[in-house]
């Protein structure tokens, strides 16, 4: 007890903290940010409800491997029969998906994982390459997980390569049936969520032999185990064992020694078999029909952007609320001051809520993009389905980086108390690093990016729309800062398109791009996110409420001069900035930084969680108290 008096003196109580929708000083009405924010409040407050006071969603430490998995999958169920989520929504509300991911990371990455493979990699595949035979009582058993499958597309050896993979669906007149094979080592299917102990059936990707003729990747809706949950015959399930985070997940290695199935195993939405073995297809290339099997993995990269910016927001608020409340030595040389209001606390924790504002944008813009192009006004629109790889493209790793910073930033300004697994940033840096590599590895990812900019340029369908826009010396100038965003990816666009131009008439394209220019790939592709995010973030600004509209008015100004100070090099080095302006992009971040602290508890209490979402001991009121 003693030990606990001693904790709670240099801690501020936290009852100061609103929790009627305003600030602290009762001057910022903190909802109508939140609504900007996120829509969709009532929805998420039945989710709030939901898991309020069910012991099945407290935290649980001291788990074993088999026990995580166990949770994970038990909490995911609970969920599933509580309506929250269904793959049907694909095809009526594709936001529902995202949301619930969303909702569902912050009580369980583990259990938001388990729940992209079960409803957007399988069952999303299943209804949209799929067919009324394979549609029908068995979403239903998706739905509330009686039906648990796998995604098998990547193998060991062809990783970001999968178009060329080993595994082959060879159809065989005599039975009508496929049978599928993994012919090495390097074809097993690798990493593999929800195979190693929870699914039952699998969406297997194979090239499609008739004839010894090879019609590319298709999917193959196939048992991997029977009604006991033993592998089925050929089929080879390894547990791949603990990872380094997120180990309610099972993941696993598969293999097929061939395996007979059925020929209406075939999704056959876009390609068919007859009984005779006559292939038809409404894709004439095999790429094409690859490209198509593989749009999955766009949704699947916002159902993973989502989940880690909820782990993003929860861990700044976190973060801040014990800033806020942790008394260290002050003037008089006493405890009596809050670490937040040192500059260090400011500087290294500010900047990071006006990133987190900034893709909160993006990301809805990216989900509305998902929307209009799968079932909205620009359903069969080539050029918008393009700009929806693209920016599906950037936003999984823009978000997935940041989740990196912030989970390590974060822990690292809680002291000790970050490292505590209760306080919840183990978890938090384990879910950012699967987010790193999970739907795509986040490099590989910018070069799709920058390689369909160029593509877009080359074809004469990419504006830039940079206004000729000059400085007011006003720090919160945004028609300037934008016009520094656009003028920075312009620049690193059409100096790549030159540099590969005269690079590949020597040494050819491969060369050129692999070994040459990955460097300035990356660069343009961050830079045409930064863009993104300003752009989005100021089209919302424009519409936000006349109370709320300075704040993030600085926020957005904050933001955009510390994308400025990162790449201030660039700048400087192009002669975009002078060496005096140079100077002025760093004491306007400090000085935007000092003019927002006040306000740094309200910006984070905007994303609106519940204590009993919170959970971490140390963003919570009277948590040191042991009776």
């Amino acid at each position: 007890m003693d030990r606990c008096q001693t904790i709670l003196q240099h801690l501020r109580p936290l009852h100061y903290l609103q929790r009627s929708g305003c600030s602290a000083n009762g001057s910022l009405n903190l909802t109508k940010i939140t609504l900007l924010l996120h829509p969709r409040q009532s929805e998420k407050q039945q989710f709030y409800d939901f898991v309020k006071d069910d012991p099945l969603f407290e935290p649980q430490f001291d788990l074993s491997i088999y026990e995580q998995r166990k949770l994970a999958l038990k909490r995911l169920v609970k969920i599933c029969k509580a309506g929250f989520i269904s793959v049907k929504d694909f095809k009526t509300d594709p936001h529902r998906i995202f949301l619930a991911h969303e909702l569902g990371s912050l009580m369980d990455f583990s259990m938001a994982t388990l729940m992209t493979v079960q409803f957007n990699l399988f069952g999303g595949t299943v209804i949209n390459l799929g067919t009324e035979k394979h549609h029908g009582e068995f979403l239903n058993l998706i739905d509330s997980c009686e039906a648990i499958g796998c995604f098998a597309l990547t193998e060991l050896g062809y990783g970001n390569n999968a178009v060329e993979m080993e595994t082959t669906a060879t159809y065989n007149r005599e039975d009508d049936t496929f049978i599928i094979n993994s012919p090495s080592n390097l074809s097993h299917k690798y990493w593999i969520t929800n195979s190693a102990v929870n699914a039952k059936f699998s969406v297997i990707f194979a090239r499609l032999i008739i004839d010894g003729k090879n019609y590319g990747v298709h999917g193959f809706l196939a048992r991997i185990r029977d009604n006991n949950h033993n592998p089925c015959e050929g089929v080879t399930i390894i547990d791949m064992g603990e990872k380094m985070g997120c180990n309610g997940v099972d993941n696993g290695r598969l293999a097929f020694d061939n395996i007979v199935v059925s020929r209406e195993a075939l999704l056959d939405s876009t390609s068919s078999v007859s009984k005779s073995g006559v292939f038809t297809s409404n894709i004439e290339k095999k790429r094409n029909r690859f490209l198509k099997i593989a749009d999955q993995l766009l949704s699947g990269r916002i159902c993973i952007a989502s989940m880690a910016l909820s782990c993003v927001k929860l861990g700044e608020l976190i973060a801040v609320r014990y800033a806020s409340s942790r008394l260290c030595v002050g003037k008089t040389g006493k405890s009596d001051t809050p670490i937040m209001d040192y500059q260090l606390q400011q500087n290294q924790l500010i900047p990071l809520i006006a990133e987190t504002y900034a893709l909160t944008f993006a990301l809805s813009y990216v989900k509305q993009n998902y929307y209009d192009v799968n079932i909205g006004n620009y359903r069969n629109d080539e050029d918008a389905s393009m700009w929806l790889v693209i920016l599906c493209c950037s936003i999984k790793p823009a978000i997935g980086w940041h989740a990196e910073r912030v989970a390590s930033i974060c822990r690292e300004r809680c002291g000790g108390q970050g490292y505590l697994a209760e306080n919840r940033f183990g978890g938090a840096i384990g879910g950012s690093h699967a987010a790193i590599t999970a739907e795509g590895d986040n490099s590989v990812l910018m070069q799709k990016v920058s390689k369909e900019l160029l593509g877009l340029v080359k074809k004469g369908k990419y504006s830039f729309n940079a206004p000729s826009y000059y400085s007011t010396n006003d720090i919160v100038d945004i028609e300037y800062l934008l016009n520094l965003f656009v003028i920075r990816e312009k620049r690193l666009l059409m100096e790549l398109g030159s540099q590969l131009q005269e690079q590949t008439s020597t040494m050819g394209l491969f060369e050129a791009w692999m070994k040459h220019q990955s460097d300035n790939i990356q660069d343009l592709a961050k830079a045409f996110a930064d863009k993104i995010c300003f752009q989005q973030f100021k089209e919302n600004l424009d519409k936000s409420d006349s109370s709320v509209a300075p704040l993030l008015t600085k926020v957005l100004a904050l933001y955009g001069w510390k994308t400025i100070e990162k790449n201030l090099s660039w700048y400087l080095i192009n002669e975009i900035l002078t060496p005096t302006e140079g100077k002025t992009v760093i004491s306007n971040v400090q000085l935007l930084v000092k003019e927002l602290a006040p306000n740094a508890l309200d910006l984070v209490e905007a994303y609106g969680f519940p204590d009993h979402v919170i959970q971490a001991p140390i963003a919570l009121e009277n948590s040191y108290i042991i009776d």
